[in-house]
Order: structure tokens, then C-alpha cells, then sequence
């Protein structure tokens, strides 16, 4: 991956919950052309082209749409993206969990950034209580083949 920078694209029901992100890396659908009606599968797509990390509150459906968008991986077109943080529904819950996020990013014991979050693609799942879930989206089949992770 050879973007230097990422940028978080976000859903239309995490909208709120953008001021507690660094104003400089926000993506919202209108950025993007995408209207805020947009099927989680076109936000998929558009997230991979352009390389964002989706934050949203449909945890279940875009973790669905990342792996259906993942398996359409042909060998000269890689669906890999860049990263999933869902976040509990409610700007209150949001408010009161979203700013301490950065601090409780952990993967096997180990603090990660962002950054990490974005080259690894991984899932950052944030509960109402604050507690945060981080796994990694499989790498594109070709990708894995040649070795790359």
C-alpha cells in the first residue's frame, strides 16, 4: 500500500461522531460525490478506491459488504480495504467513548495507531462501555499467494 496518508470516510449514521476524529482526515459521502442514501455497497467500493477507513454504526451489514467486496478479488484488481471502526449507536455513548478510542487501541498487547489500523486492515469495534474489539479483514487471495500481509 502506497498512500502515505489515510482518511476516515464517514457513514451517515456516524455523522455526529466525526468532530471527535482529526478534522484534517475526515471523508463524508458528499466528499466523495456518494449521496447520503448510498447503498453500504456502494460506500464499500468507494472506501476501497479511495483508500479510507469507514466509520459507522452499521457494524454488522458493512463487515457483511467488506467480505462479499473482499471475495471479488480478481487477480489484477485486489479488493483489500483499509480498515472498519464501528461505534455504538447514540451521540451521548459516542461523546463520552469516541475521544478516550485513540488511547485503547491495543492488537495482542501491543498499542497500534491508526496508521496501523489502516495498513492492517482491521476492525475496530467500540461496545457502549468503552471496551474496543480490534481483528484484521483476511488479505485478498492473490495478495496472501504472493506473500504479501
Amino acid at each position: 500500500r502506497t498512500v502515505t496518508g489515510y482518511k476516515f470516510l464517514i457513514d451517515r449514521d456516524a455523522a455526529k461522531a466525526a468532530q471527535f476524529f482529526p478534522a484534517r482526515r475526515i471523508v463524508t459521502l458528499q466528499d466523495i460525490g456518494l449521496p447520503e442514501n448510498a447503498r453500504d455497497s456502494e460506500i464499500v467500493r468507494m472506501a476501497c478506491d479511495r483508500k479510507c477507513i469507514v466509520v459507522t454504526c452499521n457494524g454488522d451489514d458493512f463487515i457483511r459488504e467488506f467480505n462479499s467486496y473482499l471475495a471479488q478479488s480478481k487477480k489484477l484488481e485486489c479488493h483489500d480495504m483499509h480498515g472498519l471502526v464501528v461505534l455504538p449507536n447514540g451521540f451521548e455513548i459516542q461523546r463520552r467513548v469516541v475521544p478516550k478510542l485513540i488511547g485503547r487501541l491495543r492488537m495482542d498487547g501491543v498499542r497500534i495507531s491508526w496508521l496501523d489500523v489502516w495498513e492492517r486492515d482491521c476492525c475496530v469495534k467500540v461496545s457502549r462501555n468503552g471496551a474496543v474489539t480490534i481483528s484484521r479483514f483476511p488479505r485478498c487471495h492473490y495478495c496472501k499467494k504472493n506473500g504479501l500481509d
